[in-house]
């Protein structure tokens, strides 16, 4: 059970805080004080018990603010719909809200990826790629996509690494993405004099 006995206390702030300031956050929780004064005691419990669970990495923002997995859909189809009609800053926008939202969602990680790479910002690219593969280390395309980027900037070792991966969760061949890195691979791998042709 959580303990409201603080909010009988008023607030005492520290004395590194100005003057105008403390007075300010000492109004604040009087207001706060009064709006709750109504409110039921596990009204309170409940939002104080899911700020904690907020906290303790327990659930996302989504849980805080009631987002229902249709709600989300919705938005990862209006950001998908922008990326293929190339408004790519658009897309950004609704995938990095996603991100926010549902942190351990691969496909949203995947998608911000996929938008950032078509800015050519392979930097930011690449640090969605691997939190996507983090949540899913089954993602072949943000194996594959990474890879691709890994490719371009001379960085072969991790470029075949990704390579390898996304393959090898593909032993049947079937999956686009996974073909796409055995042609990568067989690029990467060539001579350097084959490569100059």
């Amino acid at each position: 059970m959580i303990n409201f006995n603080y909010m009988a206390e008023k607030p005492k702030f520290v004395s590194e805080i100005p003057p105008q300031e403390a007075k300010e956050m000492e109004a604040w929780f009087e207001k706060l004080e009064a709006k709750l004064k109504n409110v039921p005691p596990e009204e309170i419990e409940k939002g104080a018990q899911k700020i904690k669970d907020f906290l303790d990495g327990k659930i996302g923002w989504a849980d805080v603010f009631h987002f229902t997995p249709e709600q989300a859909f919705q938005i990862a189809e209006m950001g998908y719909n922008h990326f293929k009609l190339g408004r790519y800053q658009d897309a950004e926008r609704f995938f990095k809200v996603l991100t926010i939202l549902d942190w351990d969602n691969f496909y949203y990680h995947s998608m911000l990826g996929s938008i950032l790479q078509r800015q050519k910002r392979d930097g930011e690219a690449i640090v969605e790629y691997s939190q996507a593969i983090e949540s899913n280390p089954q993602d072949i395309v943000s194996l594959t996509n990474r890879g691709e980027i890994f490719m371009k900037h001379g960085w072969t070792k991790d470029a075949q690494r990704d390579f390898e991966k996304a393959i090898d969760l593909d032993p049947k061949g079937e999956n686009q993405w996974a073909n796409r890195s055995k042609t990568l691979l067989a690029e990467v791998k060539k001579p350097k004099k084959e490569k100059k042709k």
